[in-house]
């Protein structure tokens, strides 16, 4: 709620084409036949199911705060936190979604701001969140060295992504405490 509110006292919400924003999402007084609009945050519809489906999917359990952040509003945020619209549930989240980071107890979430770099959490010292820092790596290297893995049967090992990995912040409280204050810059 905060960063959707200064992002708009800040006057920098942004317009989307009209066939971008559900209408359930329209903001308070956007007419809904104009070609663009502005978009609002509404209350989640997002399931513990779902979300459980996901991390059979991903073979990883995911951190509270992400549970937390996924499942209390739908939202439209692009960069750096990928959208959650009410009509593509967790969209953005799954979208940098990569088998060899999951396999290493990684955790994609988003992409940066010009799709060059998969930003996940390494939930290596899990349960203890605080200590579950946050990183992107460049997806052209990864992708380099993921494919030369498949080509053996193989999932890349821990030790290769780190040589690529580039810390981004210590953990997801503090991430999304980042890009609160980053937006005063």
């Amino acid at each position: 709620e905060n960063y959707y509110n200064k992002i708009c006292d800040l006057g920098k919400m942004y317009l989307l084409e009209r066939v971008k924003v559900p209408k359930e999402m329209l903001a308070d007084g956007e007419d809904p036949n104009s070609e663009w609009g502005v978009w609002k945050l509404i209350e989640s519809t997002v399931t513990d199911e779902e979300l459980k489906n996901i991390e059979d999917i991903y073979g990883i359990k995911f951190p509270i705060i992400i549970k937390a952040f996924l499942s209390t509003y739908h939202h439209l945020f692009d960069y750096p936190i990928g959208d959650n619209g009410v009509n593509k549930k967790l969209n953005g989240f799954k979208m940098p979604y990569n088998h060899h980071l999951t396999a290493n107890n990684m955790l994609p979430f988003a992409w940066d701001k010009d799709n060059c770099f998969i930003r996940f959490v390494d939930l290596t010292n899990m349960p203890d969140e605080e200590k579950c820092p946050v990183f992107e790596i460049d997806h052209e290297y990864l992708f380099d060295i993921m494919y030369d893995a498949e080509a053996n049967g193989e999932i890349v090992n821990k030790e290769q992504l780190l040589r690529y990995m580039r810390p981004v912040s210590d953990n997801f409280y503090k991430y999304l405490d980042n890009i609160y204050n980053d937006l005063d810059k």
